[in-house]
């Protein structure tokens, strides 16, 4: 018996024709990132409290961030440890006022990096450092403070001119050695490293204080007859230059000289 084709017309499948609107993922999917807007707090060593940046237009609580699974978080806050606006190391900054002395101490501590040495007791080394200083700060931080007659002199004069030179302040071992402490802080003239390496003011030698304003001067050879001389008008040509002197004006500035040396080290440092 032999089989025939229906003759029925095939009904569509409902798959015929019918294009899928698709396509594959280029990649994988990236999990949602949540912003920071401000750490505010140190809760312990490995945690820290943070404040969400809001996400169309929803507020976030404060909750806490574990620095341990944040590294970049960490590098971040410590890279940062010395900006006054970082709120997490709010206990552990130390803020130098009034703000002269806050700057000179910065210089200090930038001058007291000889922590590598080829001998075992370190080499020492004089060193200055020069920054800008009103003259009222210089009056009442240092000449109404030491007690060395030279201060007492220099508060009589009106207005103060340079102290520079013989007018400089000498600060020996002793007792003014005992206000320079005072009026510099703790710990001011030493640096202390994550080792028992330390970089200290030698103390037991003499301490420079200068304050003035440096000569900084600009000599113009614009009509300088040396310098603009045609060797075809036939006259002999000046042996040395004329030049108009005039005269750059900054501010009075306050140079802070010392000795420094490496050490190891020892109870009563910072």
């Amino acid at each position: 018996m032999s089989l025939r084709r229906s003759q029925r017309e095939r009904r569509p499948s409902r798959k015929e024709g019918f294009q899928y609107d698709w396509s594959l993922p280029r990649g994988r999917p990236t999990p949602k990132s949540w912003s920071i807007l401000e750490v505010l707090k140190r809760i312990d060593q490995d945690r820290v409290l943070v404040r969400w940046n809001p996400t169309n237009g929803r507020e976030w609580p404060d909750s806490p961030v574990d620095l341990r699974i944040n590294p970049e978080l960490r590098a971040r806050l410590e890279k940062n440890g010395s900006n006054p606006k970082v709120k997490a190391f709010k206990d552990q900054q130390m803020a130098i006022e009034p703000r002269e002395l806050g700057a000179l101490r910065q210089l200090i501590y930038d001058n007291l990096g000889n922590r590598y040495t080829p001998s075992k007791e370190g080499h020492s080394r004089r060193v200055t450092v020069t920054l800008p200083f009103p003259e009222s700060s210089f009056r009442r931080l240092f000449l109404q403070k030491l007690s060395i007659p030279i201060c007492q002199e220099l508060l009589e004069e009106q207005p103060l001119e340079n102290c520079f030179g013989q007018r400089a302040i000498s600060i020996l071992p002793g007792e003014t050695m005992e206000e320079l402490d005072a009026i510099l802080g703790e710990s001011w003239g030493d640096r202390t490293f994550n080792t028992n390496t330390v970089c200290s003011v030698i103390k037991e030698e003499e301490i420079l204080v200068s304050w003035g304003y440096k000569k900084r001067e600009l000599f113009s050879h614009k009509n300088c007859p040396r310098c603009n001389w045609d060797k075809e008008s036939g006259e002999r040509r000046p042996e040395a230059c004329t030049t108009t002197v005039s005269y750059l004006v900054g501010e009075a500035e306050l140079s802070f000289t010392f000795s420094r040396r490496r050490g190891l080290w020892e109870p009563g440092m910072m």
